[in-house]
């Protein structure tokens, strides 16, 4: 069937969705600007296109806003800067198919020329009637506060704006694997966690409109679902695709971060290396081992002097100190430059004392290894977030991640916690991860089952069920991450399997004899219980702190009243 339509110099011919069918690309009427879904009139010499309906509609209609005259259809503003303001719903610069009074400059655009003074919804159980006069109200339907036409129920107070009304019941969205469903409350099987919007992370409430995935259990705001993210520029993606993208989870105590760090910032030939060294951290000199020794059992127990790890080999030692470290972290450069501090560079901070230690800016762990810091902005980052790559792959996600600077009122995908700082997906925009949940291990061995536990990431569609925590016997929520043994179906929240700890990146274990004492101290960290750890100098509490202890006199110091006592004691050298 064709026709001739007075908006268009060439003939329309009518076709159904499989005849112009462009795969994903979204196709918009040149009428009134909405998707195109079923039967449209189009031309076959060019692009242009219009919904069945709107090329039906009279030219000419009677108003109830309007009653003096009639009013004309035009195909565009009818005015000399080709927009126009909507009479009805004060939409500004309308540039499409408009109702227009020119006697009267009066004008409605067809959404608002063509809608029912009365509807029934599925979202409520009474008619509602369209109110034409623009209102600022709190939309029952998306919780928003925003002025726009709208529907009303005259039997009770339920009030949407029109754009919710009209909303399609399901959508499909560039980054989704499921289609999206509109759901008019929260069901009730959900109502046992809290529920937040995947894309801005704020709370979805029980009594309002939503479009859910129930494959992946995830729920989005009306306006978010319907407002995709802009992506970065492919220029600024590029920056980050490159083929050297380190890929996480890495295993638990890995020191692959630094190791990379080090290989792709080392202006050394790969080939020298240096049997031995003299470096700051130590008095002697320090010997290269670069093959398991015999005593690889008793080396595996020790940890590395800069960034409190597990050593494995190369390292260098001195073994009548009882001295280890990672030749990567002897490697490390005096002074680098940080995307989370642009600004400055950042130098190497030499702690004085073995037994000082700092907490880092962007983990918030307190470290007595290597960092680097701005003494001009009193900014710091321990050697493990120092050396965190500037963009990385994540199993968790298709895309990769890039490293973004502290943005305000961003939650973790893996934990849901608000976090300083992100990997954010560049992208979809949608995806964020914390410097926690990146440094989580791909597996985890815990007495509680016979097998490894293998780090899980939503959507859980494997397992339908609830899951619930061994340890804690709580519930765990079915859209963050967890540990979980398939063969014993047994399940952990990543936080008891490994709980937050201050002092991770914290060596223990380093002697000092002080004058006003005749044992010497250990440095060690005093766990909470029924006898109060107080410092003897200062008479502070000291309980889950550091301390230096005599056990055998019950003589405890603090480390700031061991700095101030200990005025002769060589940087940083420690025995244990």
């Amino acid at each position: 069937m064709e026709m001739e339509h007075f908006s268009h110099e060439h003939p329309l011919k009518l076709t159904d969705e499989a005849q112009r069918n462009k795969g994903d690309e979204e196709i918009l009427c040149d009428g009134c600007r909405e998707s195109i879904i079923g039967s449209a009139y189009t031309c076959s010499e060019c692009k242009y296109i219009l919904h069945k309906k709107c090329a039906e509609l009279p030219k000419e209609i009677d108003h109830p806003m309007h009653i003096e005259h009639a009013l004309t259809l035009f195909s565009k503003s009818p005015y000399d800067d080709s927009t126009c303001i909507c009479n009805v719903c004060k939409i500004v610069d309308w540039k499409w198919f408009t109702y227009h009074c020119s006697i009267c400059q009066f004008d409605v655009h067809i959404h608002c020329a063509s809608e029912k003074s009365e509807i029934e919804h599925e979202g409520h159980h009474h008619p509602l009637t369209f109110v034409e006069r623009s209102s600022l109200f709190d939309c029952d339907a998306c919780g928003t506060k925003q002025e726009d036409v709208s529907y009303r129920c005259t039997t009770c107070p339920f009030w949407i704006h029109r754009t919710c009304a009209r909303l399609p019941r399901t959508i499909t969205r560039s980054y989704d694997d499921h289609p999206l469903v509109l759901t008019f409350s929260l069901p009730k099987t959900y109502h046992k966690f809290k529920q937040y919007c995947r894309i801005c992370y704020k709370r979805v409430q029980q009594s309002h409109w939503n479009y859910h995935c129930a494959l992946c259990r995830y729920f989005f705001h009306l306006k978010c679902a319907m407002v995709e993210k802009e992506p970065l520029t492919p220029s600024a993606v590029e920056e980050y695709l490159d083929s050297d993208l380190m890929n996480f989870p890495l295993p638990d105590k890995s020191v692959d971060a630094i190791s990379r760090y080090v290989r792709l910032n080392s202006l050394e030939a790969v080939n020298d290396v240096a049997q031995e060294i003299f470096h700051y951290s130590h008095e002697h000199l320090l010997i290269l081992l670069n093959v398991q020794s015999d005593d690889a059992e008793m080396i595996n127990t020790e940890l590395c002097i800069g960034c409190s790890r597990p050593i494995s080999v190369p390292f260098y030692t001195h073994r009548d100190c009882n001295f280890f470290l990672h030749k990567c972290c002897a490697e490390l450069p005096e002074e680098i430059q940080h995307p989370l501090h642009a600004e400055h560079p950042l130098s190497q901070y030499r702690k004085k004392y073995f037994f000082d230690y700092s907490e880092c800016d962007l983990c918030q762990k307190f470290t007595s290894g290597f960092s680097f810091d701005c003494s001009t902005c009193n900014f710091e980052l321990d050697v493990h977030c120092a050396c965190l790559p500037k963009a990385i792959k994540h199993d968790a996600h298709d895309h990769p991640l890039k490293l973004e600077a502290q943005i305000s009122n961003n939650r973790c995908s893996g934990c849901n916690n608000f976090t300083r700082t992100i990997y954010g997906c560049a992208t979809c925009r949608e995806f964020n991860l914390a410097s926690c949940c990146v440094n989580l291990a791909p597996t985890f061995k815990h007495e509680w089952d016979h097998h490894p536990l293998t780090l899980s990431y939503p959507p859980f569609s494997y397992h339908p069920d609830e899951f619930i925590c061994e340890i804690c016997e709580e519930d765990i929520h079915p859209n963050y991450w967890l540990y979980h043994c398939r063969q014993c179906d047994q399940s952990f929240h990543t936080t008891c399997i490994k709980p937050f700890d201050w002092y991770e990146n914290v060596k223990f274990g380093g002697t000092l004899q002080v004058e006003n004492h005749p044992h010497p101290l250990v440095f060690v960290r005093k766990s909470n219980s029924k006898f109060p750890s107080i410092c003897s100098q200062c008479g502070q509490s000291q309980d889950d702190m550091p301390v230096l202890e005599c056990a055998r006199c019950n003589f405890q110091l603090c480390p700031n009243c061991c700095d101030d006592i200990v005025e002769s004691l060589p940087s940083t050298s420690s025995t244990s």
